[in-house]
């Protein structure tokens, strides 16, 4: 469409987010083939997030980024930020980050046209309002939402996981057999994530372990991998002493994308609502993702067809809040062990019929006698 241009699109946030905003930089990269895409980002502000390079990184949807000092309030270093910006004298900014709301909106669209980007996409109230609801109270999807904001550039079909895929390379679907192998796991394998960057969405360690327990009486023969930010590491081992199988906890030992290859030739995803299940959704992998009712339903839901998603309405839903004090986490904690289970066994029965795609990467990732 337009060569030799200089592209900024305003995207924060940390894997999960970087995961549902796949379709709409596949927009932009699809408008602009021959631009200079750079990510105006922040960096991660706790070790259980990734940086988007992680993800992204050899997509050929970004060629370089900006570092955006979330709540920095000091004059000169938001000096500095905006003398940085208006020297790389972009023409285009894409605005993809969550809404809070039109002064906010007014303030970074203010920004960008001081830098002198002249076209600016996104800003528009109608386009960057919050989410949008359908009769039964289902929220649309955030990608769906982020798209809206590219969508004079082009459409994008969510229903075809080519546009939130993460183009894995053949060299890192056989590194992470490599891995797995050296690791014990050389049959088929469920993958677990329990970790969550906000206590609400955290279904508590003795969930996890009788799941564990349970799931581990029920397949013995089958493999255990979890995957997960360093810190939790030790939340895993405690589960792991329950399984009787294979088992291996990859916390804190693979890259985002490390992550992604291992999930990719996993039976079923089991996790919260995270950047680990958003992961798993990209690469194929059926999901049973247990989530809180902080958030809307279907906003944050693994993207594409085939998940199970347990979300319990209750009548402090969509509370948006970090940290539960007063509710006890009753949404969440009101998902039972036996309901986990059951969506498990039914994911397994189904998985048997998984795209070719994803038979592939498992042919790929799996030694050929369990393929």
């Amino acid at each position: 469409m337009i060569g030799a241009q200089r592209i900024l699109v305003y995207r924060l946030g940390s894997l999960g987010d970087t995961c549902v905003a796949l379709p709409a930089l596949r927009i932009v990269r699809q408008a602009y083939p021959e631009a200079r895409v750079t990510l105006f980002t922040n960096l991660p502000v706790s070790e259980k997030t990734a940086p988007a390079v992680a993800l992204l990184e050899g997509m050929g949807l970004v060629d370089d980024y900006l570092a955006y000092p979330v709540g920095v309030r000091d004059i000169w270093a938001l000096a500095r930020l905006f003398w940085r910006l208006r020297r790389r004298r972009f023409q285009v900014a894409v605005n993809l980050t969550a809404w809070r709301g039109e002064f906010a909106l007014r303030r970074d669209a203010r920004l960008f046209r001081l830098c002198g980007i002249r076209r600016r996409l996104g800003f528009k109230e109608e386009e960057a309002r919050a989410l949008r609801f359908d009769a039964a109270g289902q929220a649309e999807h955030e990608a769906k939402r982020l798209l809206r904001r590219v969508a004079e550039l082009g459409q994008a079909d969510l229903a075809d996981q080519r546009w939130y895929n993460l183009d894995l390379t053949t060299e890192e679907l056989q590194r992470a057999g490599i891995e797995l192998n050296k690791g014990g796991i050389n049959g088929d394998y469920l993958a677990f994530s329990l970790g969550t960057k906000v206590s609400t969405n955290d279904w508590e360690q003795q969930n996890w372990r009788q799941l564990i327990r349970v799931l581990g009486g029920a397949y013995p023969r089958l493999g255990c991998v979890f995957v997960g930010a360093a810190g939790e590491a030790e939340r895993v081992r405690d589960c792991l002493e329950d399984w009787p199988g294979p088992k291996l906890n990859l916390c804190g030992q693979t890259s985002p994308r490390g992550s992604a290859t291992t999930l990719a030739a996993a039976r079923v995803f089991v996790g919260h609502d995270s950047g680990p299940m958003h992961l798993a959704a990209a690469v194929g992998t059926p999901c049973v993702a247990i989530f809180s009712a902080r958030n809307p339903p279907g906003q944050w839901f693994p993207l594409g067809q085939g998940h199970e998603v347990l979300y319990h309405k209750v009548s402090c839903a969509l509370c948006g809040l970090d940290e539960c004090l007063v509710e006890q986490k009753r949404c969440i904690r009101g998902v039972t062990v036996d309901e986990v289970v059951a969506a498990v066994m039914r994911q397994l029965e189904r998985s048997e019929e998984r795209s070719a795609s994803d038979r592939r990467n498992r042919q790929q990732i799996l030694p050929e006698n369990v393929r």
